[in-house]
């Protein structure tokens, strides 16, 4: 890594590469650190996005590592450079003479902040998934950029590389779960270098700075610090919904095995946020990192989900083809067994997920069974009973703001008189939605919601309080003074899921 005239050339230097060593020519000054592996995947992501220029812009104060250099690298002994480089990626050639006025937002793809540190060169980075993987990536937000006076918008996955000194990779995996929030509105923005210069030294048997990363309640104190508490799981002791139609709990094989080897659950688990566009933080014995994203294989109970991973020492929008055997074939690295969970939520979403699932699970399945029997002149009507007989019945679970979740109905393509009831009803913030999936007909490519339960996110585990019930186009509704309004009519009419992502 070359830092001789760090800030040269002033404002900005632009390249039009074309081939892998053109590439590699524009990135020479920062090849040659402890690991560019997270670099040039940023940039592998970028050129599969069309990127034919590359703008180096150069001295650019980043929030994140300012604080990082105020409160480790001006601390050294070597001459470390207080500005970083921020590189930006177009689709289109962009004349240097013009860059003040010529950027176009639908050729703008993302940018890289290239830190002055052989220990970690990506301080952060925002760009969209590779074609490939963007309809998988279920945890992006959208980025406001300015570019030389031009505003510009970004929407991915934040993404950053541990420095390996102030931060590991705990702290770069929070920072990521973290700055996801802030995007979403959810929490006020936190420096980098107050994931390590906040965590509880007395957590830690090891010295804070050079930070040997943090421990697993460091972390949980961390989120919770910066308000964003984080749901814990520790794989092997996972919670599931119960129902008796879906998949038993598993058991271990033996009493050596490691639960990450053979615990299931842990695809339910970070489905149910990632379908809530929250990351969820793993940890392994010796590493974290974040999932983005998943998609359906349609494979065996272990591997049927394909998660995409974002970490800090290998990039951004990775595939792990199986979660029970967590092995990268791209760069020969078996991860180990997953041994935690962190899912970091708003603070008010209090009920978990898999309670939700379970009481919204079993008043759909009550409430099909009575309007069916009501309603059987409709032949075309199909309870959920026999959806579970012929194994076509699946619930999606996931939290979303209640005015989201109404902004939404009309795209969805429900019914006007249930949209009606939704927009004027008043709901918490946020909420949990449990959808009952028709398999065959989500396998068809077609809309498979037949019936939703919504709950209040602020409901304690013991007493999940149902808001709303929709299924065979009958609504039930919970008014805010205590009134029930039902039955409310619609049509049966299959809709369109409101969580991210495919159902």
């Amino acid at each position: 890594m070359h830092l001789a005239e760090w800030g040269e050339p002033d404002p900005a230097e632009v390249h039009y590469p074309t081939s892998d060593d053109e590439w590699d020519e524009a990135l020479n000054r920062y090849l040659g650190s402890l690991n560019d592996a997270p670099l040039r995947r940023c940039v592998d992501v970028a050129r599969s996005l069309g990127a034919t220029t590359m703008v180096v812009e150069t001295r650019y104060l980043d929030l994140d590592y300012r604080s990082e250099f105020s409160a480790y690298f001006s601390r050294q002994f070597p001459d470390v450079p207080d500005s970083t480089h921020r590189i930006h990626f177009f689709a289109k050639r962009l004349k240097s003479e013009s860059l003040w006025d010529s950027a176009n937002q639908s050729d703008y793809i993302g940018y890289v902040v290239v830190r002055p540190v052989a220990t970690g060169l990506v301080s952060r980075a925002m760009l969209p998934p590779p074609p490939d993987l963007a309809d998988a990536v279920r945890a992006a937000v959208t980025e406001k950029v300015n570019f030389f006076g031009q505003e510009l918008t970004v929407h991915g996955v934040p993404f950053a590389q541990q420095d390996a000194q102030l931060g590991a990779c705990a702290q770069a995996a929070a920072w990521m779960c973290h700055f996801t929030a802030y995007l979403r509105g959810d929490i006020a923005r936190r420096v980098k270098a107050d994931f390590s210069l906040h965590a509880d030294p007395s957590l830690q048997p090891h010295r804070a700075v050079p930070s040997q990363g943090l421990t697993v309640i460091q972390l949980s104190e961390l989120f919770r610090t910066f308000n964003l508490p984080a749901m814990y799981y520790s794989v092997g002791e996972l919670p599931s919904p119960g129902l008796p139609w879906q998949t038993p709990d598993p058991i271990a094989p033996n009493e050596y095995a490691a639960p990450g080897s053979w615990d299931y659950r842990i695809i339910p688990i970070c489905c149910r946020f990632l379908n809530s566009g929250i990351p969820v933080l793993v940890g392994t014995m010796d590493h974290a990192f974040i999932l983005c994203g998943y998609r359906r294989t349609g494979q065996s109970k272990s591997n049927w989900i394909e998660f995409i991973r974002h970490d800090d020492q290998t990039g951004p929008y990775l595939t792990i083809d199986n979660v029970l055997n967590d092995t990268d074939h791209r760069i020969d690295r078996n991860y180990g067994p997953w041994r935690t969970i962190h899912a970091p939520l708003p603070e008010k979403i209090w009920l978990t997920p898999e309670a939700a699932e379970r009481r919204g699970g079993w008043y759909l399945l009550r409430a099909s069974e009575q309007i069916t029997q009501v309603l059987n002149e409709q032949a075309s009507l199909v309870a959920l009973t026999e959806l579970v007989r012929l194994k076509r019945l699946a619930l999606k679970t996931y939290a979303i703001r209640s005015n989201k979740f109404k902004a939404s109905l009309a795209q969805r393509r429900l019914p006007i008189d249930i949209r009606r009831e939704y927009s004027l009803s008043r709901l918490p913030r946020y909420i949990w939605v449990v959808e009952a999936i028709d398999r065959q007909l989500r396998t068809d490519g077609k809309a498979c919601v037949i019936g939703e339960a919504l709950l209040d996110a602020t409901s304690s585990d013991h007493a999940p309080r149902l808001l709303a019930l929709h299924i065979h186009g009958v609504m039930w509704l919970q008014q805010t003074n205590g009134d029930i309004r039902f039955p409310i009519y619609g049509n049966s009419t299959p809709y369109t899921s409101g969580g991210v992502g495919d159902p």
